[in-house]
């Protein structure tokens, strides 16, 4: 009598994580990094507070899915909206990183919203 239970494997597949099953879930990973990395270098780099960058990060979440369902035209709106808000407060740089921020959330979406 053969009385061996099978032994699950301890090997983890990379193939299948980054998967199309798992693709909603892969690019809420990228977003949440990229969140971490622009807040640490707004903080550290740009010498902004980091309450006030954790503040518009989770501001450029709430606009993405607020406008997750408009045409792309006005999506080029307000990219260019953060590019004039960022001259006029001198901070260029750091609009553009919370567009990054604003185009990934939308992409995280639409992902999310269109996935199988």
């Amino acid at each position: 009598m053969n009385n061996k239970k099978p032994v699950a494997s301890s090997k983890f597949d990379f193939r299948k994580f980054f998967s199309k099953d798992n693709l909603p879930l892969l690019s809420l990973i990228v977003l949440g990094i990229y969140a971490l990395v622009a807040i640490l270098v707004s903080g550290l780099v740009f010498q902004i507070g980091f309450v006030v960058v954790c503040v518009i990060v989770v501001l450029e979440a709430a606009l993405a899915a607020c406008l997750n369902r408009i045409p792309i035209w006005i999506h080029g709106l307000v990219f260019i909206a953060h590019i004039v808000l960022g001259i006029t407060a001198s901070q260029i740089p750091f609009m553009v990183m919370m567009v990054f921020i604003y185009v990934l959330s939308i992409t995280f979406l639409y992902i999310w919203a269109n996935h199988e």
